[in-house]
């Protein structure tokens, strides 16, 4: 038999995950060829040059407002060395799509969500996102 006070808990657990903001990093990982041109002998030689580039998606929570027509998202993204955003989705028609951030040398990530639906403030979702050690800047060019 469970108590009310663990099914009350459930619960409590659920609305909690709906305010957060669904997040994942991504890494993508580019080679490219470059050619040199040897000044003392004028040859040409193919340098490989690894680009990593590494990304912080946001998913929007967007599905409990999917019955709005004038949907408006002010977006505020800050990072805690140089990563700034201020910015407005508006929904004329169709989905709203979600983010993708370059990330470079910020260790934490701070997002700000507010909802509105003819300047009726419906939601605001904050969070703080700590960008992993593994994600954090990496030697842009890495020559193979």
């Amino acid at each position: 038999m469970s108590y009310q006070s663990e099914w009350l808990n459930q619960i409590s657990n659920i609305n909690s995950i709906e305010n957060n903001i669904d997040y994942f990093f991504t890494q993508r990982k580019v080679n490219e060829i470059e050619e040199i041109l040897d000044e003392k002998t004028l040859d040409r030689k193919k340098n490989k040059v690894c680009h990593i580039y590494n990304f912080l998606a946001i998913n929007l929570p967007t599905n409990s407002f999917k019955s709005y027509l004038n949907l408006v998202i002010d977006i505020e993204i800050w990072g805690d060395n140089n990563y700034n955003f201020k910015g407005t989705f508006i929904k004329n028609d169709g989905e709203i799509p979600h983010i993708m951030i370059k990330l470079k040398e910020d260790k934490n990530i701070f997002v700000k969500l507010t909802f509105k639906d003819n300047d009726k403030l419906n939601k605001t979702y904050i969070s703080f996102i700590p960008v992993t050690k593994r994600f954090q800047h990496v030697n842009d060019n890495q020559t193979e």
